[in-house]
């Protein structure tokens, strides 16, 4: 009799609410009880194979559903992880703390979101600024300040190397490359700049800002702190070892990352460390322990950029993703650890996601997908046609101002229709199938998982052309005509260098055979050696950062003084062989092979000027 009238309570009251029956599940659908199952089914076909290692949280309405560690945190002394007591590398997840501490001082009426932040900052603090629109701390939380991507002295795998916020802001500044408020350009800058605005404002290192504000509001007492920022830590006493993917179940052991500008990436800890953060960000009652009123929060997960009507974007600094239910959080890449964090703040849900492994997408992207849902909903049926939408376009998050410019410009997107409702999107040697879902917005159907990090994207057009191409994360722009122009160009000068060099044996080989002791070729060769070295030094350089970019720019001091002599004395040369041509009666074929060479040189050395690649 208890059990029936039971029952009927439980109709009656699903029938007053019947979003009740939903609550106990993720908001792809999955019920809470099966959520371990799944996650352990995930696990049994990726832990050792693709993935190293990986810790999971799960919090829902207030709780913690499933805290659980997978894998190994010490391969050789088969150290398992613990997701209570493993800690690992953050990543970009600690520009979550900027975006939280920045809206409470924003609440307190010591910050403006809309202030120009050299009112900040020190009197000429930053010296690379192109445009007279002031850059507003707006502008710094929507990566839309303008910078380039400044990839050195941005972390280290010594900590003798880490300085000072202050001092790695200033060494690590970037060039300006876009008007602020035009272009999302992702930027580490730009966070760690809007961290040391807090430490300015509040006059206390940003490291114990948020040991003060953040960490000690939680219910439960945390570990996480900036490594080696903060020197009263010892949360690397339980860091698990980072690695990297050596083929099918292998792995090979990674360098740890430290940084100076160290709001951007710098936060260790675990998993449940960031399960509390989770929690503080989706109270009960809306009444955050992070800030004094309700409406601060709600405003933080308000968004603050879109490049078009319904498309995800950002909220604060928050990304969006287009899940079953709006999801904002944040991802994070170091050189050995990859994670994840997402909440659903409707749903009071949350997904932390760490891994102990350099660019893991499958637990980050994949899982995390799984859990959250993706919304691939169609909105309408009038649709313009795809083949609108194609050709290479140029991520906006680049390096201008240094050798490996042209790098970057070989990080190309490609896009060309599939069919009359989709196209197919190429990055990274990967590829992806978009379907249209409102004109101009197309979201992943399927593909790699390197997509799910841009699971939407939106075509903008004007006047029938195809000027830009834009994410949740960033934008990307055609390829211009000059850039293709003077690739292929490089490309052309650096064969005929090396068949040059290569030739060189020969001839010396025959002018033996031949007795010849004609000296008016020497300058010609000297110089196709100068250019052959040249190409080398310049390769060597590339290859070194590109291998290891935990690198300090002095580094290379050395290699780009050495390009400069090489590029002047083959300048010297150059004058030498022009002199030689004029002087000299040869064939004409010889005359011919003797422009030739010097017309390559002259491309050559143009292509290197433009791409930035003398250093």
């Amino acid at each position: 009799m208890k059990s029936f009238i039971f029952f009927i309570v439980f109709i009656c009251v699903l029938l007053v609410n019947p979003f009740l029956a939903m609550a106990a599940s993720t908001p792809s659908g999955i019920p809470l009880e099966e959520v371990e199952d799944v996650v352990d089914q995930f696990a049994s076909e990726h832990i050792g194979q693709s993935t190293v290692g990986a810790s999971i949280v799960i919090v829902k309405d207030g709780e913690i559903v499933l805290a659980k560690g997978y894998g190994q945190g010490d391969v050789e002394n088969n150290v398992p992880i613990d997701a209570e007591t493993s800690v690992f590398e953050w990543g970009s997840i600690s520009k979550l703390f900027v975006y939280v501490a920045v809206m409470q001082l924003v609440e307190e009426g010591k910050l403006d979101l809309n202030e120009d932040v050299q009112t900040y900052l020190p009197e000429g603090f930053l010296t690379r600024l192109h445009y007279d629109e002031p850059i507003t701390i707006m502008h710094l939380i929507n990566h839309q300040a303008g910078f380039e991507d400044y990839v050195f002295d941005l972390g280290y795998s010594d900590k003798a190397y880490v300085e000072s916020l202050e001092e790695g802001l200033r060494r690590g500044e970037p060039k300006q490359i876009y008007p602020p408020g035009e272009v999302v350009a992702y930027s580490n800058y730009s966070n760690a700049l809007a961290g040391y605005i807090v430490e300015l404002v509040t006059g206390q290192p940003f490291y114990e800002y948020v040991e003060e504000q953040i960490f000690s509001t939680y219910d439960e007492p945390v570990e996480a702190a900036f490594v080696p920022n903060d020197p009263t830590s010892t949360v690397e006493t339980n860091k698990v070892n980072g690695y990297l993917p050596a083929g099918v179940g292998e792995f090979i052991e990674g360098n740890p990352f430290y940084v100076s500008i160290y709001p951007a990436g710098g936060l260790n800890g675990t998993a449940l460390d960031l399960a509390q953060f989770a929690l503080a960000l989706m109270p009960e009652d809306g009444e955050s322990p992070l800030f004094q009123s309700e409406s601060t929060l709600e405003e933080l997960f308000t968004q603050t950029y879109a490049p078009t009507d319904n498309f995800p974007g950002l909220a604060h600094g928050f990304w969006e993703f287009p899940g079953s239910q709006r999801t904002v959080g944040h991802g994070g890449n170091t050189a050995a650890f990859s994670s994840h964090f997402q909440l659903v703040p409707d749903e009071r849900f949350g997904v932390i996601v760490l891994t102990n492994q350099g660019g893991e997408l499958h637990f980050t992207q994949e899982l995390m997908t799984t859990l959250v849902g993706l919304d691939t909903t169609k909105t309408t049926s009038s649709l313009p046609d795809t083949s609108e939408v194609s050709g290479s376009f140029q991520q906006s998050r680049k390096m201008d101002s240094s050798f490996i410019r042209l790098y970057y410009s070989l990080l190309m997107m490609s896009i060309e229709p599939h069919d009359n409702e989709s196209i197919v999107v190429s990055f990274g040697g990967e590829s992806a199938i978009y379907q249209q879902v409102q004109p101009y917005v197309y979201a992943l159907d399927e593909g790699a998982p390197l997509f799910l990090t841009m699971p939407y994207l939106y075509a903008q057009m004007e006047d029938g052309e195809l000027v830009k191409v834009s994410s949740s994360a960033g934008d990307y722009f055609p390829n211009s005509w000059m850039n293709q122009a003077l690739l292929i160009l490089l490309v052309v000068s650096c064969l005929y260098m090396i068949g040059a060099v290569l030739t060189i044996p020969i001839v010396f080989l025959l002018r033996k055979i031949r007795r010849s002791n004609k000296k008016s070729a020497k300058p010609f060769i000297g110089l196709q050696l100068l250019s052959f070295a040249l190409m080398v030094n310049v390769s060597i350089m590339a290859f070194r950062m590109l291998a290891d970019t935990a690198r300090r720019f002095s580094e290379f001091y050395v290699q780009i003084g050495l390009n400069y002599v090489l590029l002047l004395l083959a300048f010297l040369f150059f004058f030498f062989c022009m002199k030689r041509i004029r002087r000299e009666q040869t064939s004409k074929g010889l005359l011919f092979l003797r422009i030739l060479s010097l017309v390559m040189f002259v491309l050559f050395a143009s292509s290197l000027i433009y791409w930035r690649m003398l250093g």
